[in-house]
């Protein structure tokens, strides 16, 4: 099979969700199972965006915990688990005997999720945060205008080590390609003329 495609805007990897909101979205077969570092066991839920701006755009590591440390923590477990169950649409007194065999069953499954951003975290990056989980917005998705914060921001610096900011910020400005090139945020010189760009 020889080389060959067509640029597609919409098939891209790293495909980001850049603003928090309210998002229709399809929990991915990545999720998982887990045991959370205290011990406890949780759900591991990853998303995919399905329509709107940022359809195909990832949201990633909703933990998911069941906590019996005692009564009221136990509860309110039964009730995040079932807010999750609810939205997806799962039959009313359909009994789940597991965290795997929800985490499973969830595969696939279509909801709206809330989110809003989170962090810094000690690296100084901001993740968006899963605030809520809802049945499937029949209006769509719905971005807040809420961007993430600029990692400067946190007080982090780029690479958190001061010796390598500072020969950092010595480096020449290599990615001053010509104007016009399709790589010039990559630093990549291009003479074909005959490009689409």
């Amino acid at each position: 099979m020889a080389f060959g495609f067509t640029v597609d805007e919409n098939n891209v990897l790293g495909r980001q969700v850049e603003e928090a909101g309210t998002y229709n979205v399809r929990i991915l077969p990545t999720s998982e199972a887990k045991v959370s570092k205290t011990g406890k066991e949780m759900m591991v839920l990853n998303f995919e965006v399905t329509d709107g701006k940022y359809a195909g755009g990832q949201i990633r590591y909703d933990n998911v915990v069941w906590d019996e440390s005692d009564e009221e923590k136990k509860e309110n477990s039964a009730k995040r688990f079932n807010t999750i169950a609810v939205a997806v649409g799962a039959k009313a007194g359909f009994s789940f005997t597991s965290i795997q065999q929800m985490t499973e069953a969830l595969k696939g499954r279509e909801l709206n999720i809330s989110v809003e951003w989170d962090g810094p975290n000690d690296k100084g990056y901001y993740n968006l945060n899963v605030t809520g989980h809802n049945p499937k917005d029949p209006e769509g998705s719905k971005p807040n205008g809420m961007f993430k914060p600029a990692r400067q921001q946190s007080g982090a610096s780029a690479y958190n080590n001061p010796a390598v900011d500072k020969a950092a910020a010595s480096l020449p400005d290599n990615f001053g390609a010509p104007s016009g090139d399709p790589f010039a945020s990559a630093g990549q010189v291009i003479s074909d003329d005959n490009l689409p760009f």
